[in-house]
């Protein structure tokens, strides 16, 4: 049988976008990590407890438990204002992140430069 948790990442990175004048932005978050074997439905999940900042927490179904581990990496975006650096919380560890910034006049901007990055990546 499956339990739904917290799971072990090993790297993370956030993006703070401003959308505009008058109006707050939203960060994006990447996560990587080792997931133990028969993980699923990996999700960053704003901690609604935490006071203080931004803390968010890697969650997954896992079970039932094997040997061995398999990679992921796993996206998310929260609204809010800007704050220099957030909270990573995972099974193995606690992580304060710098914040990255990127000043964007329109959501739409920000989409056509994260696929434009994406395609200059390579394989």
């Amino acid at each position: 049988m499956g339990f739904y948790g917290p799971e072990p990442f090993d790297t993370a990175e956030a993006t703070y976008v401003w959308t505009g004048l008058g109006t707050p932005g939203f960060f994006s978050v990447n996560v990587k990590g080792q997931a133990p074997n028969f993980t699923s439905g990996i999700q960053l999940v704003r901690d609604p407890h935490f006071v203080g900042g931004l803390a968010i927490d890697v969650m997954g179904w896992t079970g039932p438990l094997a040997k061995g581990t398999t990679p992921y990496a796993v996206h998310g975006s929260f609204n809010g204002l800007y704050l220099p650096k957030i909270l990573i919380v995972g099974q193995n560890k606690r992580l304060l992140i710098d914040v990255k910034e990127i000043p964007f006049t329109t959501d739409e901007a920000y989409v056509k430069h994260v696929t434009a990055a994406r395609r200059l990546e390579p394989a």
